[in-house]
């Protein structure tokens, strides 16, 4: 395993005396691939949390999501999910392009569970290389995918998980407010 891990962390596991517990969970578990468990798990999720950081480090962040399988497990260390251009302003590509560290934080609400990636992506634009997982994406209106090489992979810990099930499970239609985009660009319906 690549090591992510920087003085820093040393200095705050020192500071909160979590030192043993960290190494306990990091000698204990495979972090440099996906185990069996966490495939099913992200071959159910719809979706997740992207982030990116462009060269100086200014972070980014992106919600991705949609149907069951939307990010694809092709391999104990390779996922795959497909690129929308969503608004055009591409925070998300724009990093990649110069900056291809990413992380992933896939949340399941309902079970308090969430996993965290640490890796490098490749965006796709090749037909050929696309064609590869058509069958998986055919429903998205995309022109590329993301490929994340997993350079670290663990669960988090569920006890400070802030606990969001029952405002997403008691969700209805008429809760949503179609005036506050619009609100929040400074505009009004």
């Amino acid at each position: 395993m690549k090591n992510i891990f920087h003085k820093g962390h040393e200095k705050a596991r020192d500071k909160y005396n979590t030192k043993a517990n960290a190494d306990y969970w990091l000698e204990t578990l495979d972090t440099s691939k996906l185990n069996s468990a966490m495939m099913e798990f992200i071959e159910n999720c719809s979706y997740f949390f992207f982030a990116t950081a462009s060269p100086d480090g200014q972070p980014n962040l992106n919600y991705k999501g949609g149907e069951k399988g939307f990010l694809h497990v092709v391999k104990e260390n390779k996922l795959v999910f497909p690129n929308f251009k969503g608004n055009g302003i591409l925070h998300s590509l724009g990093d990649l392009e110069l900056n291809n560290k990413v992380s992933l934080l896939i949340p399941d609400f309902n079970q308090d569970v969430r996993l965290k990636i640490i890796g490098k992506a490749t965006v796709v634009y090749e037909n050929v290389y696309i064609s590869e997982f058509w069958d998986y994406f055919s429903a998205y209106k995309f022109d590329s995918l993301i490929m994340i090489d997993i350079e670290y992979v663990i669960p988090n810990c569920p006890s400070n998980l802030h606990r969001v099930r029952d405002s997403i499970l008691n969700f209805t239609e008429e809760d949503k407010d179609i005036s506050l985009l619009p609100k929040l660009m400074g505009r009004q319906l």
